[in-house]
């Protein structure tokens, strides 16, 4: 099934009525969401697009807080791989309001990611998985920072994880430096991906995600991005990530880290460069020197310690 649309504005009272017994964002709105644009020239276009495969659970969350955020100039698609679980049945309530939307087999994420850009026309480009959602208010503060002539080509913001099984909600801080930093994820890597968008002039440079990578295709976008631009930090929290065991980096992260470690050297540029050894000296220093330094400092504690005891018990025994 596929469906184009020419995409009307959405309201809290044209959508589809909130499921029995959900409240809050985006289920329920106590005021109609409103957007202010009279200081804009040029209004961005802003292009969303939404991959799904069997997320039921969470893709209605993700549909109503894009189209809720009451953004005039908005695009959205979503692009379903053929679900079986019945997001194709919620996908077409949301027809009328989405300017195009697919449900057939794919390659898998970074595929149905790269057929919404190849439809997409907008001047600001994002993708937001079908397990996460934007808070009010946050393409109206992209639009403002990446609208032509404001002098920025791509932007992060915070995020915040929410746990399915209750936990507090964590607060995800974004921070772009500089690109080595970047690169040096092994001291904290701060940049979450729902919350950044960038402009279409950077994926003309760039191109689409790398499909061979099943984990870290958004890390190799952002390091690919940062080779030619700086991201932009905005402090303010732009989306929410919803953390559940069926999700991709439901191992806490533990095969997404595998795979940084895996490509870290294909961003390095050539061994003949100085910043490639750079990063390899931080990179060893990081996994291989400081676990050696720590092992010691904790068996040369063992060892003093064991010492210690035995000079007690001799004394004793000596008395």
């Amino acid at each position: 099934m596929v469906v184009a649309n020419s995409i009307p504005a959405a309201t809290i009272r044209d959508l589809p009525p909130a499921p029995a017994g959900l409240e809050g964002w985006p289920w329920q709105a106590e005021t109609e969401t409103s957007f202010d644009h009279s200081d804009f020239i040029d209004l961005p276009k802003i292009s969303v697009i939404t991959p799904s495969y069997n997320q039921a659970g969470y893709i209605e969350q993700t549909i109503r807080s894009v189209l809720l955020q009451g953004y005039p100039n908005l695009e959205y698609i979503v692009i379903d791989g053929s679900s079986s679980d019945g997001s194709v049945e919620i996908i077409r309530r949301y027809e009328p309001w989405l300017a195009y939307w697919a449900s057939e087999p794919d390659g898998g994420q970074s595929h149905a990611i790269n057929k919404g850009f190849e439809r997409a026309t907008g001047d600001v480009l994002c993708w937001l998985n079908s397990d996460d959602y934007y808070l009010p208010g946050a393409l109206c503060a992209v639009a403002r920072r990446l609208a032509e002539g404001a002098g920025n080509y791509a932007l992060v913001g915070h995020c915040l994880k929410i746990f399915a099984d209750g936990s507090p909600t964590e607060l995800l801080e974004s921070k772009y430096e500089n690109r080595r930093k970047l690169l040096q994820f092994w001291k904290g890597y701060r940049m979450h991906q729902p919350s950044i968008f960038w402009r279409r002039e950077v994926s003309r440079r760039v191109g689409w995600l790398d499909e061979r990578l099943n984990l870290i295709m958004d890390f190799d976008y952002w390091a690919r991005i940062a080779t030619h631009y700086d991201f932009v930090n905005i402090d303010r929290v732009l989306s929410c990530s919803n953390y559940h065991g069926a999700a991709k980096t439901g191992d806490n992260f533990v095969g997404y880290h595998q795979d940084l470690k895996k490509y870290a050297r294909r961003y390095w540029g050539t061994k003949f460069s100085p910043e490639f050894w750079i990063l390899e000296a931080s990179m060893t220093s990081h996994f291989v020197i400081r676990p050696l330094l720590r092992r010691a400092r904790q068996l040369l504690r063992r060892l003093v310690n064991g010492a210690r005891r035995y000079t007690r018990r001799g004394r004793k025994l000596s008395l």
